[in-house]
């Protein structure tokens, strides 16, 4: 699955539904580390479903945002309907593709990019994106722990065991990494200034409904993946954590890159 719009194909609903929020505290960063006023042009990059980009959306004049995968785009297009955000424009398209769109996003005041830079050309991307970005913007990425693999929990350990019966080549089970400041590096590289890095902690409980949900949303364990295990794997999953009681506590971080043009 090499296309980054097939990666995601089957994942979309429950994408939209358990997928995380991002915290507060972040948010509130960006809005007062990029002075965001309700003018400018802001681009969610890799979007997703658009939690991003609406959440900053009454904070810039427009939003664009831009992803691969077509059903992911319609998520984000009802999200924004649904609080009633207007200025926001979705499109599908990838990273690769930023380049045929600078003339059209030019100027930039902020890109932002949720748990999706790892998927992409980041050198390329940083690259084009220092050049179409007004002087005083800037770009944030932003990842969060991925519990499956680095969550230190006891029901986090069964669920992991049951995601490694179903599938042939599961991520290692690493539990916490140290951060190797390697997009710091990346970001200051290509010319932006004043480069930081944040840590939020947050406290997250999960369900049976939202740990299968969250599962299904990942590109390794989709429903295309499973195919017609899928649901002996979701029994699978509610019979490991049938020996912890709900809800399932996580402590889960998130992490904000952001420089300054």
């Amino acid at each position: 699955m090499s296309d980054p719009a097939a990666r995601f194909e089957s994942t979309a609903e429950q994408y939209a539904v358990y997928r995380p929020e991002y915290d507060d505290r972040a948010l509130d960063y960006l809005r007062e580390r990029f002075d965001l006023d309700g003018t400018g042009r802001l681009l969610d990059l890799g979007c997703g479903t658009g939690r991003l980009g609406v959440a900053l959306a009454p904070d810039v004049g427009e939003v664009v945002g831009v992803d691969p995968n077509e059903a992911m785009i319609e998520h984000a297009r009802e999200r924004a309907n649904v609080v009633g955000e207007t200025n926001t424009d979705w499109r599908v398209g990838s990273d690769a593709d930023l380049a045929g769109m600078a003339d059209d996003l030019d100027p930039l005041g902020l890109t932002v990019v949720g748990r999706s830079f790892h998927w992409m050309d980041q050198g390329r991307t940083l690259e084009t994106l220092h050049e179409i970005t007004e002087s005083g913007g800037g770009v944030a990425l932003l990842s969060d722990t991925e519990w499956l693999a680095r969550g230190t929990a006891d029901w986090q350990d069964a669920v992991y065991d049951a995601v490694a019966e179903y599938l042939d080549d599961p991520p290692e089970r690493t539990g916490p990494v140290e951060y190797d400041g390697s997009w710091i590096r990346a970001v200051a590289d290509h010319g932006f200034d004043d480069v930081e890095r944040h840590s939020f902690e947050v406290e997250r409980e999960w369900d049976d409904r939202s740990v299968i949900g969250y599962l299904l949303s990942l590109s390794f364990c989709s429903p295309a993946v499973l195919g017609d295990d899928r649901e002996a794997f979701e029994h699978a999953v509610r019979e490991r954590l049938s020996a912890f009681e709900a809800p399932y506590e996580e402590a889960a971080t998130v992490e904000l890159i952001a420089g300054r043009r």
